[in-house]
């Protein structure tokens, strides 16, 4: 068996504006780093992609979902009038049950969700769309855990990094997460989107530029003062699970693209060795 390996990694907004057609110049920039995203995954030739969501919100623990042929119709519940999201994607639920016995076996609380009509949360579907459009890549999803904090979450990325290693898996993992959380409380149209502050849009730019320097270890350091001036999308914890998928300390990433959603933050980042 080769040896397995997370091959690449990924930061990306998990939004469904990013899918649409629209007139806004920031998400059309977005929307572009998602494509450039989307192909260089693709070139990478993973035998998986591996995907944590912070809109696939958990309470007891983390889930993972195993159920071997996820399908069926989801609409957002926040942003019902930007339409449908059907989705019909392959598990790779040896890898997924793989993931579930090491995390447990390092303390953490991990449960697998196997039943028909599970709901697929957006940030999954919206990474789905660019990364894997054909269906053609199996998946393995894990949840963001309400409570968990920086240790839990960097011994589930690891966990998974094991599960990949073990079965010789070639893999991207993909962290579909949100930078800044302040969003606009009243209607705009698509042409006014902007950052809401320029403290927000600076706090932005200083953790993307720690990134793309190699630091991601120092921006890591630094998620929770970030999270507390911004109003971080759950915390920015999702950048915990990341990391220690991909081992902060060997990795650098590069912008393909940033701006806005309805006021809040959103990135594209591709990270490798």
């Amino acid at each position: 068996m080769p040896e397995g390996r997370i091959v690449r990694g990924y930061l990306m907004p998990g939004m469904p504006h990013v899918m649409l057609p629209r007139d806004a110049a920031s998400r059309q920039e977005l929307r572009r780093a998602c494509r450039t995203a989307g192909a260089n995954a693709l070139e990478a030739r993973p035998d998986v992609l591996v995907i944590f969501s912070t809109q696939w919100i958990s309470v007891l623990g983390h889930l993972v979902q195993a159920r071997a042929n996820p399908c069926g119709l989801h609409v957002d519940e926040n942003w019902y009038d930007l339409g449908d999201l059907p989705y019909d994607f392959r598990t790779d639920v040896e890898l997924a049950r793989k993931t579930i016995e090491l995390g447990t076996a390092a303390g953490l609380q991990v449960r697998a969700v196997d039943y028909e009509g599970f709901p697929v949360d957006t940030g999954t579907l919206v990474a789905l769309d660019f990364l894997n459009p054909k269906n053609e890549i199996p998946v393995v999803c894990m949840s963001c855990n309400i409570y968990a904090g920086r240790e839990e979450e960097l011994a589930l990325g690891r966990a998974a990094a094991d599960a990949v290693r073990a079965l010789g898996r070639r893999a991207v993992a993909v962290l579909s997460s949100g930078l800044s959380g302040h969003y606009f409380t009243r209607e705009i149209s698509d042409a006014e989107d902007h950052i809401a502050s320029p403290e927000d849009d600076a706090h932005n730019r200083a953790m993307l530029d720690l990134m793309a320097a190699g630091k991601c270890r120092e921006a890591m350091d630094r998620v929770p003062d970030y999270a507390a001036k911004t109003g971080a999308d759950m915390q920015f914890k999702g950048y915990y699970w990341l990391m220690g998928a991909m081992e902060a300390g060997r990795i650098t990433g590069k912008l393909l693209g940033y701006g806005s959603i309805w006021g809040s933050g959103a990135a594209v980042v591709e990270f490798s060795a």
